[in-house]
């Protein structure tokens, strides 16, 4: 599921952790948005135990 996250054509479908539902959009406009600033997003994720999403900007 990891390489799919940023996938605009595969999009995983989970529910969250209190079995909430969503779009699958956020992760793709957070991308874009980033991508826009010159930066980029980092993933490391646990199984079972979670994930971390790092925002690097540049500063300029």
């Amino acid at each position: 599921i990891k390489d799919q996250l940023f996938d605009k054509e595969n999009r995983p479908q989970r529910r969250g952790t209190l079995s909430e539902k969503g779009t699958g959009l956020g992760l793709l406009l957070c991308k874009d948005l980033v991508e826009a600033h010159n930066g980029t997003i980092t993933v490391i994720s646990e199984e079972y135990k979670g994930s971390e999403f790092i925002v690097s900007l540049p500063k300029s």
